[in-house]
């Protein structure tokens, strides 16, 4: 953050100052520089303003006292008193700008949209069920193969994530800003829009993540797209072609949309798919440009989302030929290919899991070269609502329609850990299935079956911890 101060803060949240200041610090408290936001209390240094948000299980409000000997400035919603029996002390630390808020949260939000207000180059939002990270770091990727451009940390896309991520955009000179959106509640894009306020916008696919919240594909459909909500009349959001339910609403929209995918009819066209020379290549096709990409992450979901990255270059009429030359290195943060001592391959796509991403973590490892045997490694999904059983039941009916060239199945063996998961191995009648619920026995299970030359995924919702399993298997 640059050239925010105490005031500033108070202004901008309707703020207020409690606890004892002396009359003649007020002024220089007043003036005190943010340069950093912080959530976490063991976190908090000199010019960082403290955010005690209360979670499910900690209230930050009872660490007020020890940020208060790191910075000078907190933000808290509760009163002194409350705060003094939280943290079981006698007396706040004198002289420090605690800043009462109604709400903390709704307060970071309104920090986040004034540093976004001040940022004059181009906000890309990015959203979907699947996808999203892969698709903010390839549209990222492309647009610094033209010109400066900040993009989200890591999986910084919620609701306190985005306001943290908003807080920086303006650190360094950029033409453009990739922000990655998710949402799992009635109204979360709402909040994020409100302080993003996206110029254009990017939706990956509809699936089943967050159904236990949003009750339907169709709900979270229309969550998703007021991403468009804030835009302006000039505003632009691209829709992938491939999503039926995202094709179907194209042109009901209050901004213009434009699709991409695989259809012939669709804006922007990926033609001619096919793994060659250790690349995904296509062409990519909009009325009469045609660019080859050569795409080193692999996958059809992967094309997709390198071509909506294509399709903003175009839009914002940058160089397509650098675009996709940049894709050729490209080195996603999400689906890592890792080597063994025995000679068998890992892939590893353990972060988070829903029926769409891992129907398409099954097509990659159905689509890569082998030399030896194609084993997925399949757990738990959550947040999938009162249908979980039969969303991980569509999973293995799945497995049971992909085949190779040959008419073999795609897959030679499928292991599933965990409780619900084992609907997706009860599902499968073409390939040997083993469950497990002990994770014990099932790493030593997986360590006797690989042979060199076999190639191994795993995925699984994030509360399954399936890189713990990696790193005991590899």
């Amino acid at each position: 953050m640059k050239n925010i101060t105490v005031r500033d803060i108070l202004k901008v949240t309707s703020g207020h100052l409690i606890g004892k200041i002396n009359d003649d610090y007020r002024e220089e408290l007043l003036n005190y520089s943010i340069e950093e936001l912080e959530v976490d209390s063991r976190k908090v240094k000199e010019n960082t303003l403290f955010v005690a948000i209360p979670g499910e299980n900690v209230d930050p409000h009872k660490f007020v006292p020890q940020a208060a000997g790191n910075t000078k400035a907190i933000l808290v919603e509760q009163e002194e008193d409350t705060i003094r029996a939280k943290a079981d002390v006698d007396f706040l630390p004198d002289n420090i700008a605690y800043i009462k808020v109604d709400n903390t949260l709704d307060a970071l939000q309104k920090i986040g949209g004034y540093v976004r207000s001040q940022y004059q180059g181009k906000v890309i939002g990015v959203t979907g069920s699947v996808g999203k990270t892969t698709t903010r770091e390839m549209i990222t990727t492309a647009l610094r193969s033209n010109a400066p451009t900040f993009s989200t940390d890591g999986n910084m896309n919620s609701q306190i994530g985005v306001a943290l991520t908003l807080s920086h955009i303006m650190d360094k000179s950029t033409d453009y800003a990739v922000i990655e959106m998710g949402i799992s509640e009635p109204g979360g894009m709402d909040k994020l829009t409100a302080m993003a306020k996206p110029d254009l916008a990017a939706v990956t696919i509809i699936g089943s993540a967050h159904i236990e919240f949003l009750k339907s594909k169709e709900g979270i459909r229309d969550e998703k797209l007021r991403i468009t909500g804030r835009m302006k009349e000039d505003g632009v959001v691209f829709l992938n072609a491939d999503d039926p339910l995202l094709f179907a609403i194209k042109d009901s929209l209050s901004v213009k949309a434009y699709t991409y995918g695989t259809r012939a009819d669709a804006d922007y066209v990926a033609e001619n798919i096919r793994f060659e020379n250790g690349f995904n290549s296509y062409t990519f096709v909009h009325g009469d440009k045609r660019v080859l990409v050569n795409l080193s992450a692999l996958g059809k979901h992967n094309v997709l989302n390198s071509l909506v990255a294509m399709a903003v270059c175009d839009h914002l009429g940058l160089d397509l030929s650098k675009a996709a030359s940049s894709f050729e290195n490209f080195q996603g943060l999400r689906q890592k290919v890792l080597g063994s001592e025995k000679g068998f391959t890992i892939i590893d796509d353990s972060y988070n899991a829903s029926t769409d991403s891992m129907k398409a973590a099954i097509n990659v490892l159905k689509d890569i070269s082998v030399t030896g045997r194609r084993v997925a490694v399949l757990g738990d999904m959550f947040e999938l609502g009162p249908d979980s059983v039969l969303f991980h039941k569509e999973v293995g009916e799945y497995i049971n329609t992909l085949r190779l060239g040959d008419g073999k199945p795609a897959l030679d063996m499928l292991v599933t850990i965990g409780d619900t998961s084992k609907n997706i191995s009860d599902a499968i009648n073409c390939i040997p299935t083993v469950h497990f619920t002990d994770r014990k026995e099932a790493v030593k299970y997986i360590k006797d079956y690989l042979k060199p030359g076999d190639v191994i995924t795993f995925k699984a919702s994030n509360g399954m911890k399936f890189w713990e399993l990696i790193e005991e298997i590899k």
